[in-house]
């Protein structure tokens, strides 16, 4: 279980042909001509603080008197919320890492547990034992059906999980040993050793969807049909362009059992899936759509009281928990085993210009964010290359380094603010006399080359996690992926001692977390870039926003006016 301490729970770049010029001039955000140094990474330029401030920070209250869902028996008849990348597919496994999957998922799926605050919470499962120190039995309720009609029983839960451990997408699961059905409705887990990580069942648990094996093998997969236990199904999935989903009228869970973030109360959820944070902006100005969180900075002050649509719109700006983070990769011999030059990189990066690219994202000034209630504020007080932006030290360590000119591969997901970012970070490092060739790609493609050497020398990657040191799990575990290895390619037998310990009930306290912090500093292993604000946008039909893990919009939980 998390131990709370510290921290509170909480303009478009140029075009790389003038790549140059245009770092020279965006450094200046950081404080200085060519060679400054700056350690307020996370301070805004005044045009976003005036922007900032015409915004709500409260999410919206429903208005006494008025009749909303959640005092009627009726519905919303329809809402369509906008996304900013497609999920490709459906199938209940691939959602590891995917931006879009992770709002739509929950509507269609369901897994034993939902986690929440360090705490496993029952969706499926009626209630959970632990038989020793290895061995955990899970009762299902008895009365789980899938939207096609057929009953979940533990073989399905053993069949799903299966699903997610042979796809290969089995993340956090190395705690997992096995499971197997006790009777129609109980299940036994393995564990590979004592549970004692912080959030270690949350894959398992709370991240594996289970489906029934009929309805998974009659269908063929469900890469676009999917059927789950979930209060929504799927009425059509236009790849690119849209996913459309109605209320499952046959969801099994009885109404006063039924979980508070599994309600349907809007018939129809339509996700439009829009690349071009500009063209959220004009979709919400022609009522195209009700609901995006991917509104620039500088045009949400034309959403929130006092702008052009304001009386069709409100505005919420918060910050969720998810950091983009440059991960080197440092195999033995490759570039980037170089810590001079891994040092070279990451002092030329200007946090605050890569921030105000994307017009949407806070420069990060420690390895995590904010969000999260084990995250500590001190890591910030130390400089580091993180919180200081410094392009003669970054030169002084080029110099020292082993570089000669090569051009580095940095590969990402084609998504508009992650390319934003690497066009700004290919700017500042040309500045600094480093090449640097990009590799937009779709999101299946970087999670097939996540694990290849060869594939990419820089990475951006965006972990997620239910606290800070279980969103540092993937990036330095090296018993993730089973390849001895972790992202960056390191097996180091210090680092890994160090997060274990950090990440056992036992040891996950202030003290534990800063050695892990300041290890990954001192090696230059990994640079966090920036982290994305939620800067949602939302109709006034909402009569209050629901969230999943306090970033993910749950559409059919939300409350809507009836009047």
């Amino acid at each position: 279980m998390q131990k709370r301490w510290g921290g509170n729970l909480l303009k478009r770049v140029m075009a790389v042909t003038l790549a140059a010029s245009m770092a020279v001039s965006l450094a200046a955000c950081g404080g200085g001509g060519a060679a400054a140094k700056t350690s307020e990474a996370g301070s805004a330029p005044e045009d976003n603080k005036e922007q900032a401030a015409a915004a709500s920070s409260e999410a919206p209250t429903a208005e006494a008197g008025r009749r909303t869902t959640a005092d009627s028996d009726g519905r919303y008849e329809k809402v369509t919320v906008a996304l900013s990348s497609d999920p490709q597919d459906l199938a209940p496994y691939t959602w590891a890492g995917d931006h879009s999957k992770q709002y739509i998922y929950y509507n269609i799926y369901e897994a034993l547990f939902d986690f929440r605050g360090g705490e496993y919470v029952p969706i499926m499962a009626k209630e959970y034992e632990n038989v020793d120190e290895t061995h955990t039995r899970v009762t299902l309720y008895d009365n789980i059906y899938d939207a096609a009609g057929n009953q979940i029983k533990a073989q399905d839960v053993v069949f799903s999980v299966g699903l997610i451990v042979d796809s290969g997408n089995a993340v956090k699961y190395d705690i997992f040993d096995s499971v197997k059905a006790v009777d129609d409705y109980t299940v036994e887990y393995t564990w590979t050793g004592p549970v004692k990580q912080v959030g270690a069942l949350e894959w398992p648990w709370c991240r594996t969807m289970i489906v029934s094996q009929k309805s998974y093998e009659e269908i063929g997969g469900f890469a676009d049909k999917p059927v789950g236990t979930g209060p929504y199904t799927v009425s059509e999935y236009v790849s690119g362009s849209h996913l459309t989903l109605v209320a499952n009228d046959k969801y099994w869970q009885s109404e006063e059992l039924r979980d508070a973030n599994h309600k349907a109360n809007v018939q129809t959820i339509e996700y439009d899936i829009i690349a071009e944070a500009s063209q959220h902006v004009i979709a919400l100005s022609t009522d195209q759509i009700q609901y995006s969180q991917a509104v620039p900075a500088e045009n949400l002050a034309d959403f929130a009281e006092g702008g052009q649509y304001a009386d069709r719109y409100g505005v919420f700006v918060t910050q969720g928990s998810e950091m983009y983070v440059l991960i080197p990769n440092c195999t033995e011999g490759g570039l980037m085993s170089d810590v001079n030059l891994r040092k070279a990189i990451f002092y030329a990066l200007d946090n605050n210009a890569i921030a105000a690219a994307t017009g949407t994202c806070i420069a990060a000034k420690a390895f995590g964010t904010p969000f999260f209630d084990d995250y500590d504020p001190a890591w910030e007080n130390t400089e580091t290359y993180m919180n200081t932006y410094d392009l003669e030290k970054a030169k002084e360590y080029l110099g020292k380094s082993g570089y000669n000119g090569e051009t580095i591969s940095l590969e990402g997901f084609n998504r508009e603010d992650l390319k934003s970012i690497m066009t700004m970070i290919q700017a500042l490092l040309l500045q600094a006399g480093i090449n640097v060739e990009i590799n937009s790609k779709e999101s299946a493609l970087v999670q097939s080359d996540v694990n290849n050497p060869k594939a990419w020398d820089l990475l951006l990657w965006n972990p997620g996690g239910g606290t800070q040191v279980g969103e540092w799990n993937r990036p330095i575990n090296y018993n993730e992926f089973g390849t001895g290895f972790n992202m960056a390619f390191l097996h180091d037998d210090t680092l890994q001692e160090l997060f274990e310990t950090a990440n056992t009930a036992e040891g996950h306290n202030k003290e534990n977390m800063a050695k892990v912090h300041d290890y990954i500093v001192e090696n230059a292993y990994y640079h966090a870039l920036c982290m994305p604000k939620m800067n949602a946008v939302y109709s006034k039909e909402f009569a209050n926003l629901v969230y999943r893990e306090s970033e993910f919009l749950l559409p059919g939980a939300c409350d809507y006016y009836l009047d």
